[in-house]
């Protein structure tokens, strides 16, 4: 009986063994956006390996989905996403039991307009959009949105690849809200940044710290934290929110509604939802986290800085981008004409 017995356990630890070594997470997220040892850290915890997967706008990661992708177990859509997705039927209702530390969030984040009651997404982070520049080369402080169409700077501008983000600072810079849908304003904001291409570089979402530190661009629209990465490297850059105000946005994680392991999906959310684990992510990004438990892990240059925590006084001129419904459509055919000019 004895040969059977040690068979058997043999086998039953080699199933176990071949569990742990089969754990899988995949994650699809924005580059450049979190601490690599977290994840790290992570999979030595919960024996399990995390497949790391990053895209540059919300319309990629929302066009990768409904293009059939069915592996991804937390995805990270930003506000008006989330909503977006919900609608579509794209995302898990949440259980909260199984994200304890959830009870840690900022009030304020956890009931936010495009998710109320947090059913469908977590905030993971929140920021700006702004302007970041060589202030070596730029002498003077930037302070306005106008600065993309100063022709001393032509050549060397880039603004985001992300049609909500560019129309909305074009409304802001005009005096709109970021979420207009007056086709009049529109218009005006479409011709507006039809006399902008003529000083730009390109559209750019993912190489402008390339072409920033190596001096091919001057100056980016940008969003605050990335900038905060190139600033943290060259000190000869700055970043500012413009007077006019800029896209306010919560980034957040999700489940989509055919994740394959969303077991170990709510382990992930919990897991950087903890404010030493938020700490260190903070720390990597320069992005803010709603985690008021995290901050106390927070290096003190960045918990100090008005452009990375914005005070009262700039977040009241700055505005979530919404859900637009059918006027998305509209956008996008004007977003294709002003890139196909």
């Amino acid at each position: 009986m004895l040969k059977p017995m040690l068979g058997a356990i043999v086998m039953v630890l080699l199933m176990g063994c071949s569990s742990k070594q089969d754990a899988v997470l995949n994650v699809y997220n924005w580059s450049d956006y979190i601490d690599p040892a977290v994840v790290t850290a992570f999979e030595a915890e919960y024996q399990v390996k995390v497949n790391y997967d990053t895209f540059a706008s919300n319309e990629e990661l929302l066009a990768k989905l409904e293009g059939g992708a069915q592996g991804y177990d937390v995805i990270f859509p930003s506000d008006y996403m989330v909503a977006i997705m919900v609608e579509e039927g794209m995302l898990e209702t949440l259980n909260h039991d199984q994200i304890p530390n959830l009870s840690g969030l900022d009030p304020q984040f956890a009931n936010p307009p495009y998710d109320p009651g947090s059913k469908h997404s977590v905030a993971f982070t929140y920021g700006t959009s702004g302007i970041g520049y060589n202030a070596e080369e730029i002498t003077e402080e930037i302070t306005s949105w106008d600065a993309f169409w100063n022709p001393e700077y032509a050549g060397r501008i880039l603004l985001l690849d992300d049609v909500r983000e560019v129309f909305g600072f074009a409304f802001k810079y005009l005096g709109y809200s970021v979420n207009d849908t007056v086709p009049a304003h529109l218009e005006e904001a479409k011709q507006l940044l039809m006399k902008q291409k003529e000083y730009l570089l390109k559209y750019e979402s993912t190489m402008n710290k390339d072409l920033l530190l190596t001096r091919e661009a001057l100056i980016s629209h940008y969003w605050a934290g990335d900038m905060y990465q190139i600033m943290d490297e060259d000190s000869s850059f700055a970043f500012t929110i413009p007077v006019e105000g800029a896209v306010l946005f919560t980034d957040c994680m999700a489940i989509p509604m055919n994740a394959p392991h969303k077991d170990m999906a709510y382990k992930f959310i919990n897991y950087i939802l903890k404010p030493e684990v938020a700490g260190k992510i903070v720390n990597e990004v320069w992005y803010a986290m709603p985690i008021p438990g995290a901050l106390e892990y927070v290096d003190e240059e960045i918990s100090s800085d008005p452009n990375i925590f914005p005070p009262d006084d700039i977040l009241a001129r700055c505005e979530f981008l919404t859900d637009l419904g059918d006027y998305n459509q509209t956008l996008d055919r004007a977003w294709t004409e002003l890139k196909m000019k």
